[in-house]
């Protein structure tokens, strides 16, 4: 059985056999709360989870996505959040099947946060505040974080600003690769490695062979030409709001939980890289961004004069004669990804502000540097038409052809689907690596 079917027979397996209490004894939050137990077994699956302890199961990787770029994750037995933001913030559950009490529930030992766009970091200090989980974030996103804290406190947040503690995840203002550095929370049974990447972009450069894709009046794509980078049809099956409703919404003005936009602390992107220490490290990356490494740009973000934040940056977000370690921005970042291997599970958005001007060109280019033995996408409910996701599945496949990627060396795509796939666990077991 080669690797990749056997990692597809892991991923069922774990769905269909349940397990009992664990045998390592490694358990974390041995008296979890009753609420606790439920919000994991809900996310994780209840044969991955303890019933007695809330304890998940350590020998096992588990993503559960939550919308957007946003999971839920369970990493050898502890339970982190990947970005904190609901694409549908409800107090009933409609369209997404839980609500935010379910994310403070699950009472998660740290929230990451890829970027500080509402789409990403929206909820982390609520959440923060009431479980008293650290962020993880840019210096610039933390500065967001602190108003964030503020806003919650004057709307009538019964805990207190200190609460919520964002720590700083490289340098104020440095170059996208110019620095890796760690997270030593989950120290020695889990190495995090962060540095900062490129943010999609509207406006760098066009792919000059990227070809779009013309959608008819009845919301049917054409048919994609057969080469080219050509561009996804982002629009919602007219039948989707029937089949899916909203639930009862969380009323914005009785508590303030969106993040602040003032300040530079928008598209300035981290990439994160875990590696799972055992007999043979287990490792995944994710990265809620995808940017045109190809030509070093990335979204900008201007000041109120219009300059960027990100020094070396023009008013396109490129960077033009910048070096890093004597590369251009994007060729040092594509070193660093080519540096990671093996990668067993790449999370990345597939879907880019650029998706007019390059299709999914960058998630590919990604892909080929990473080289990950899975794929799971993200980033399809926002940017993304909720209920796209399969149009942009479509738009990958084309660009994996159009990058003239051979199909021995396309990843194992476990392709999530808006909304029925939202709290299904994907499940890796450590001990078959």
């Amino acid at each position: 059985m080669n690797r990749r079917a056997l990692l597809y027979a892991v991923l069922l397996a774990t769905l269909c056999f349940p397990i009992g209490a664990f045998a390592d004894g490694h358990h974390h939050h041995q008296h979890a709360s009753a609420a606790t137990i439920a919000a994991r077994q809900k996310f994780f699956g209840t044969q991955n989870v303890d019933r007695h302890t809330g304890a998940v199961d350590p020998s096992k990787v588990i993503f559960s996505w939550t919308t957007n770029a946003s999971f839920a994750a369970a990493v050898k037995g502890h339970v982190v959040l990947l970005d904190t933001y609901v694409t549908r913030l409800e107090v009933t559950p409609g369209r997404t099947p839980f609500v935010i009490q379910d994310l403070i529930d699950l009472a998660p030992e740290a929230l990451l946060l890829g970027h500080g766009h509402f789409d990403h970091a929206d909820n982390a200090a609520y959440v923060s505040a009431k479980t008293g989980a650290p962020i993880y974030a840019t210096p610039e996103t933390c500065d967001n974080m602190a108003i964030d804290a503020t806003n919650n406190f004057n709307n009538g947040y019964t805990g207190t600003i200190s609460t919520v503690v964002c720590n700083t995840m490289t340098g104020r203002g440095s170059i996208p690769g110019s620095e890796i550095v760690h997270i030593n929370q989950f120290e020695p049974d889990i190495s995090i490695k962060v540095f900062k990447h490129l943010h999609s972009t509207n406006t760098g450069v066009t792919d000059p062979d990227a070809i779009p894709i013309a959608a008819t009046a009845g919301g049917v794509c054409q048919p994609t030409p057969t080469k080219g980078n050509t561009f996804p049809c982002n629009f919602q099956d007219p039948r989707d709001p029937l089949l899916f409703p909203a639930g009862t919404l969380l009323e914005p003005t009785t508590l303030n939980i969106a993040t602040s936009r003032q300040g530079p602390g928008g598209p300035i992107s981290l990439f994160y890289v875990f590696t799972i220490r055992g007999d043979r490290n287990f490792r995944f990356v994710w990265h809620n961004s995808t940017g045109d490494i190809i030509d070093s740009c990335a979204l900008p973000n201007n000041n109120s004069a219009g300059v960027p934040y990100e020094p070396g940056q023009d008013v396109h977000g490129c960077f033009p004669g910048v070096l890093v370690n004597g590369q251009t921005v994007g060729d040092n970042l594509a070193s660093i990804m080519d540096s990671l291997r093996p990668v067993d599970v790449e999370i990345g958005s597939v879907v880019s502000l650029g998706y007019n001007q390059n299709g999914e060109r960058d998630i590919v280019s990604y892909i080929q540097h990473v080289q990950p033995d899975t794929f799971i996408p993200c980033h399809t409910t926002a940017v993304a038409v909720e209920g796209s996701s399969l149009e942009w599945k479509d738009g990958f496949y084309e660009a994996l052809n159009a990058r003239g990627v051979p199909e021995d060396d396309w990843p194992l795509v476990q392709w999530l689907v808006d909304p029925n796939d939202y709290t299904r666990p994907l499940v890796f077991d450590l001990k078959v690596f």
